[in-house]
């Protein structure tokens, strides 16, 4: 924590909005990072003390909030075809990962965890993710923190919807890892927010190499900008009452169903900060 704290800077991306007589700040996280970013810069500080309640994409200092995301790792697993599951079994074991979670629960989530692995490889733990370090430094104001969405809709957006959009997500999770680029986007990515490099941020669907398949597509589409009006509402909603800092993941900031837009279209002036 010290070391980062003498070589704090303001990574990411924030915009200020305003509406109402009142200022709130939207933040674009990374979900992962370095231990060297465990530590706020100056204009990410002076927002967070300036606002009222912290708001993240869901609230993961709440027991029941947990205790959903943990029921998506039990319960009876979608049934995979044999050598689908094969293919799982023999990624999952090659990261070092217990064989035993496989047996029961959504194995599209648990998919996920294979990038989860990758990242670390690449020197980026979620525990030093931005959420985490606004959730530290929250601890000294005791800030409210509460949650945009309900961990149900975000998992709607996230999990299949049938064993065969199951199999597909498992099959092109498993070949997407496997692409030659995956590590190369993973650091472009954490590079783009590390340097408040919105430019390539938004054309991030250019060079992420993971938008290649209709079911790729369709399902970015419902994780990132299909979640986008439900989140803009409850800032609107938010707003109305307190200064919010909501910090949501950075993809969600972009384009025309990005946050700063569908704010602005809302009525709120919204300008960069950086």
């Amino acid at each position: 924590m010290l070391k980062a704290q003498q070589q704090a800077s303001d990574r990411g991306f924030l915009w200020r909005i305003g509406r109402g007589g009142r200022t709130s700040y939207v933040y674009g996280t990374i979900h992962a990072g370095r231990p060297e970013w465990f530590a706020l810069g100056p204009k990410l500080e002076d927002s967070l003390f300036r606002s009222g309640v912290l708001a993240l994409e869901i609230d993961v200092t709440d027991p029941e909030v947990l205790a959903e995301l943990s029921a998506v790792s039990k319960g009876t697993p979608r049934a995979l075809p044999a050598d689908l599951m094969l293919a799982l079994r023999e990624a999952w074991e090659a990261e070092c990962l217990p064989l035993s979670d496989l047996d029961e629960g959504a194995v599209e989530y648990h998919a996920t965890k294979l990038a989860v692995a990758q990242a670390r490889r690449a020197g980026l733990f979620p525990p030093y993710g931005a959420e985490a370090v606004l959730l530290m430094r929250n601890l000294r104001a005791q800030r409210p923190v509460v949650g945009l969405e309900a961990v149900k809709a975000q998992l709607s957006a996230l999990l299949a919807r049938s064993h065969e959009e199951a199999a597909t997500m498992v099959r092109e999770m498993l070949a997407e890892l496997q692409r030659p680029l995956a590590a190369h986007s993973l650091e472009r990515l954490a590079h783009a927010w590390a340097h408040n490099d919105l430019k390539d941020l938004e054309q991030y669907a250019e060079w992420c190499d993971c938008l290649n398949t209709p079911t790729e597509r369709e399902a970015y589409a419902r994780l990132v900008d299909g979640r986008n009006p439900g989140l803009a509402d409850a800032i609107e909603r938010l707003h109305t009452s307190v200064s919010v800092f909501a910090a949501v993941g950075a993809l969600h900031l972009v384009g025309e169903q990005g946050l700063p837009a569908l704010l602005q279209a809302k009525g709120f002036k919204v300008e960069r900060v950086f």
